[in-house]
C-alpha cells in the first residue's frame, strides 16, 4: 500500500521483460480521476495502473499533474499496444492510443521510462 497526499492506494508488481515497476493501482472513481495529479515527482521503477475494462481509446488527460510522463497501454493479450508521451500540465488535451484495439490496462510512468529500459510495443506485461 502506498500513503501519498494523505491517500492510500494498493500496490500491484508490474514487469515488462525483465524491468519491475511497483505501481500504484487506484479503484475507485474519484482515485482513477485524481491519479497522478499535484505529484511533484515519480520514482524510476514507479507508476501508476490504470485498469480500463477493455476500453477502446481509453482518455487520459494531465491536469494538475507536474511531471511529463508516458503511458504505457496494454491489450486484452497482456502485449504493449501503444506508448505515448503525456505533457505535464497540459490538461487540454485527452491522451490516449490511436489504434482501435481493447485496452485493458494503462502503465502511467516517468517520460522517458520505455526508452531507458528498451521497452517497445509488442513486449509482454505481467501483473
Amino acid at each position: 500500500m502506498y500513503r501519498i497526499a494523505s491517500r492510500v492506494l494498493p500496490s500491484i508488481a508490474v514487469r515488462i521483460k525483465n524491468v519491475p515497476i511497483n505501481c500504484e493501482h487506484p479503484t475507485s472513481g474519484a482515485e482513477r480521476e485524481m491519479g497522478l495529479k499535484g505529484r511533484s515527482y515519480l520514482f524510476e521503477h514507479k507508476g501508476m495502473l490504470f485498469d480500463t475494462y477493455g476500453t477502446y481509446r481509453p482518455l487520459f488527460t494531465m491536469s494538475g499533474v507536474l511531471i511529463n510522463l508516458q503511458a504505457i497501454f496494454v491489450g486484452n493479450d497482456m502485449c504493449i499496444k501503444d506508448i505515448i508521451e503525456m505533457q505535464k500540465l497540459n490538461g487540454s488535451t485527452a491522451y490516449t492510443t490511436s489504434l482501435r484495439v481493447p485496452i485493458k490496462w494503462v502503465i502511467e510512468v516517468n517520460a522517458g521510462f520505455c526508452d531507458r529500459n528498451h521497452i517497445s510495443i509488442g513486449d509482454r506485461v505481467y501483473l
